[in-house]
């Protein structure tokens, strides 16, 4: 989002904020299913501590919780319709109401329920953000302007539009990814 708007806004944080909050459900789940593997393995996990499950539930309910809100912000902010806000809410009542399950019944059948439900939630999520998207009308009335003229009446004149193309990147050019970029 950064990369391709040039800014970083509170626009730019629903799409980590919804990749958090998602994964610690859908890992609490794993964690829960596969906390025998995890012990032969030598891995410490929360759900290693927490034989009775209830702290590995309520880790992965709240944050189900904290998904709700996420499609309000991103109608409020602008970024999509009031359709999405109502579909987002309803996906992760979906999502919290898999998590209450494996909460009051702590079972290897609702924790797979549950995680089964967190691989359904990302991906419509995100296409619930193209679809219901708000389009951006300066972007829109550029590429209009410059579908309808000649591709040569471009050349050597100033295109007056809030469109702003993407910064390049030159990160590529650095021969190592943990050294700076040059600066052109």
């Amino acid at each position: 989002w950064v990369a391709a708007c040039g800014d970083i806004s509170l626009s730019a944080m629903i799409l980590p904020a919804a990749l958090y909050f998602w994964q610690i459900p859908h890992f609490m789940a794993l964690a829960y299913l596969c906390r025998h593997d995890y012990a032969n393995g030598g891995f410490k996990m929360i759900s290693l501590g927490d034989p009775s499950g209830v702290r590995t539930a309520m880790i992965a309910l709240r944050n189900c919780v904290y998904l709700v809100p996420l499609g309000y912000f991103a109608y409020h902010w602008g970024l999509t319709s009031g359709w999405f806000c109502g579909e987002s809410t309803a996906l992760a009542a979906a999502i919290s109401y898999t998590a209450a399950s494996f909460y009051m019944k702590r079972t290897s059948e609702n924790a797979r329920r549950m995680f089964r439900g967190s691989l359904v939630y990302l991906p419509v999520f995100m296409g619930g953000l193209l679809v219901h998207r708000v389009g951006d009308d300066g972007a829109a009335a550029f590429e209009e302007e410059r579908s309808s003229s000649p591709s040569s009446s471009f050349v050597g004149k100033e295109v007056r539009s809030p469109y702003r193309p993407p910064p390049v990147a030159y990160a590529s050019v650095a021969p190592f990814p943990f050294l700076p970029a040059p600066s052109y």
